[in-house]
């Protein structure tokens, strides 16, 4: 991936969690390069178009918690709420990714129903050409977002 188009991505990845995060949430996600916690849960998801790409969002179970008892403006919500919550929200972080991408570079995607899996998940299709920008919040509450190109049948050079 050369420098200019990942520089693109990155700042399309950075816009669309930092703004729906804040937008939904009220949280405040600040870019930090730091490692998640032991306790996270995954929100995945498949772009399909000319370049497949798996996008990816692993955050510490604590931040997808306090996200859905903002969202759902309850105190105590159940294991599923928090997959509900981080699916949806996931969802509409895919939605402005995917059209990001095809606003910066003309290149039409659809994404896959997200998936909500605990612990850490990485597709096996995966290819070296990724994109990670990690997070904290105020909280110090901590998620990483993965953008990675996907190897085609052919082969492709990922975007």
């Amino acid at each position: 991936m050369n420098a200019r188009i990942k520089h693109e991505l990155q700042a399309i990845l950075n816009c669309s969690i930092q703004d729906i995060t804040s937008r939904f949430a009220g949280i405040q996600l600040l870019e930090e390069d730091t490692a998640l916690s032991d306790d996270i849960c995954t929100v995945h998801t498949i772009l399909e178009g000319g370049h497949p790409a798996a996008l990816l969002l692993c955050a510490d179970t604590a931040l997808l918690t306090r996200l859905a008892k903002i969202i759902m403006r309850r105190e105590n919500v159940t294991p599923q709420d928090v997959e509900d919550v981080a699916t949806e929200y996931f969802n509409i972080i895919c939605g402005r990714v995917a059209a990001g991408i095809f606003q910066a570079a003309h290149i039409p995607s659809r994404f896959q129903s997200p998936r909500f899996r605990t612990g850490r998940y990485l597709p096996e299709s995966a290819s070296a050409c990724r994109c990670v920008l990690n997070y904290t919040s105020g909280n110090n509450e901590r998620a990483q977002l993965i953008y990675m190109g996907l190897l085609s049948p052919s082969e492709q050079p990922c975007v």
